[in-house]
């Protein structure tokens, strides 16, 4: 994912002040989330070195987009419409946004390294460019990323971003589909792979787990194995992770003395802000009100 880079941004006037710009990446997908104010004119480009999936909440009082030099398409109201450019395809164009906090969330991915996933889940893919279409289950997905990368009070567990994100290429896989898509079902983990998903777990905890190492263990694709685990243990990896992370919490507070920022970094969390606000959230009280009363 080395040679993915940002939309390139060309302001007429000198840039504007960028209140939030995050990226993640992982094995063959990256997250890029931006919002800002953008008062000037500005030009765009992409270069087409990767499959390209935006969503935008952006509105656009003058401008257009060329893909591959097809016709021009104008821009006007973007807020919730999505485009999609396969890899190979350039885009380019010019803007100029209405006054206000315009901010969008796009995804990249290479379906080199996602091989596991499409061939497992998808025929071959119409790899004709989307501009400014609406797809509600993707627009959905899509939202609830913008919404994890735009927090920056609450940092996001790994496995959870790169859980929606994947899920995201591959929603936009299934919407590009030339013939039926025939998903396989995935069933439950078997006892053995719950064994050894249980244990990497426990044994991992205090690191940034991803989704990648939890399928490895149990020799699944990611979203294979997202799927069997949902089927098995009745909710997603990044929640699981999450309540076996307060467990041993509530385990250390009770069995030891340790500050919370320790605890805090024992147990996988980000800093004991973060470790405060998932426990309170979850059990209802606060760490160290936890560790009096018990």
């Amino acid at each position: 994912m080395e040679q993915q880079k940002d939309l390139q941004l060309r302001f007429a006037e000198p840039e504007p002040k960028v209140e939030i710009h995050t990226t993640k990446g992982w094995r063959g997908v990256s997250v890029q989330f931006t919002r800002m104010w953008l008062p000037a004119e500005y030009e765009f480009q992409w270069d087409g070195h990767s499959h390209y999936l935006a969503h935008h909440d952006l509105i656009v009082a003058d401008g257009e987009v060329t893909v591959l030099g097809e016709k021009p398409i104008a821009s006007g109201d973007l807020r919730d419409l999505m485009s999609y450019v396969p890899a190979g395809c350039t885009i380019d164009g010019w803007a100029r946004p209405a006054n206000r906090l315009n901010a969008f969330t796009v995804v990249c991915f290479d379906p080199a390294s996602m091989e596991e996933e499409l061939q497992a889940e998808f025929n071959a893919p119409d790899e004709r460019p989307h501009v400014y279409f609406k797809a509600d289950e993707l627009g959905a997905t899509m939202r609830k990323l913008g919404v994890l990368m735009a927090d920056d009070t609450r940092p996001v567990s790994k496995v959870h971003v790169e859980t929606v994100g994947l899920t995201a290429a591959l929603e936009m896989f299934r919407l590009t589909q030339t013939a039926p898509t025939l998903v396989r079902s995935s069933g439950q983990l078997t006892r053995s792979q719950m064994k050894l998903v249980q244990d990497y777990i426990e044994n991992n905890l205090a690191r940034d787990i991803g989704l990648d190492d939890l399928a490895s263990v149990c020799g699944l694709t990611r979203f294979h194995f997202s799927r069997a685990f949902k089927a098995t243990f009745d909710e997603p990896p990044y929640r699981y992770l999450n309540q076996r992370r307060l467990d041993r919490a509530k385990q250390m507070l009770v069995g030891t003395q340790l500050p919370i920022a320790t605890i805090a970094g024992a147990c996988g969390f980000n800093g004991a802000s973060q470790f405060g606000r998932s426990f309170r959230e979850t059990v209802g009280q606060a760490p160290l009100e936890f560790r009096r009363r018990e």
